[in-house]
């Protein structure tokens, strides 16, 4: 259920939806909802106390789904989104008269920063229930031979030396796989690292299943460690998960590679598990 429930101890990252989420997710590990997933979501948990709830998400949520309309190449979608940083109204006197207000009201800054990381958290959601919704790859892959044969002047042949011609015009490009396109079009998890340790619960840590990101952690002298058996248990129970594990304790802003604390996201600055996992 994505309503407020008992704090997990771990939740995936930097997946949102439950595609393209890892497919073989450990039972005990949740998909973070801020704020937007059905109430019946399998394996979604969402924080108590977002400082936006779903009424107060509408107008965001209908803006995305205008843009969608009018930008129909997710890569293009997702670079809108990302020069607006999650803020449709970035550019507009709202703007203006929120930060006015900040600065008249210091007290704001922090509950603006939170909804700022819930939105981001929400484009991210968007962006990947889009890339969920494309068509199943034998799909894609047909309709993109098809927009080639028609770009190139060709037509489908009946006679089978045509037919093999025809096949070998087209055989060199081929259509993306819905995970390349997720992995193209999705959200960096340096972008989304933050505002997920801005609405998790302290107790709740992460699970990876990305090696670019062990990598990268390791190459920073990260201390990382393989857990016992206890820890494995206490984690995922008596099914835990194919492959091998790796487990570090760390600041949100040395995940980041700083080598000091954010002021403007003090939320980095708790501790927190990270579960990566090597298949």
């Amino acid at each position: 259920m994505s309503c407020p429930s008992a704090d997990p101890a771990l939740v995936s990252f930097p997946s949102l939806h439950p595609n393209p989420a890892p497919a073989t997710l450990p039972a005990t590990v949740r998909l973070l909802d801020p704020g937007l997933a059905p109430a019946d979501a399998p394996g979604a948990f969402r924080p108590a106390d977002l400082p936006l709830d779903a009424e107060a998400l509408t107008g965001f949520v209908r803006e995305f789904e205008r843009l969608q309309k009018d930008v129909k190449n997710p890569q293009d979608l997702a670079l809108l989104a990302e020069a607006s940083q999650g803020h449709f109204f970035a550019e507009t006197a709202f703007a203006v008269r929120e930060e006015l207000e900040d600065k008249l009201q210091p007290e704001r800054v922090t509950k603006r920063r939170l909804r700022a990381a819930q939105l981001t958290l929400c484009l991210a959601y968007l962006l990947e229930k889009t890339l969920a919704e494309t068509p199943a790859a034998a799909e894609l892959e047909t309709r993109f031979r098809a927009a080639m044969a028609d770009s190139l002047g060709l037509e489908a042949a009946t006679d089978q030396d045509e037919a093999a011609l025809w096949d070998a015009a087209l055989a060199g490009p081929s259509a993306p796989s819905r995970e390349k396109l997720s992995e193209e079009f999705g959200r960096p998890w340096r972008r989304l690292l933050s505002p997920f340790w801005a609405l998790l619960p302290p107790a709740t840590g992460l699970f990876v299943v990305d090696p670019d990101m062990l990598a990268t952690w390791c190459e920073a002298g990260l201390r990382l460690a393989s857990p016992s058996a206890r820890e494995v248990a206490d984690l995922f129970g008596d099914k835990p998960p194919q492959g091998a594990i790796t487990v570090l304790r760390e600041t949100g802003w040395r995940l980041l590679g700083k080598t000091r604390p954010d002021a403007e996201a003090p939320w980095l600055d708790t501790p927190r598990t990270v579960v990566i996992l090597q298949p």
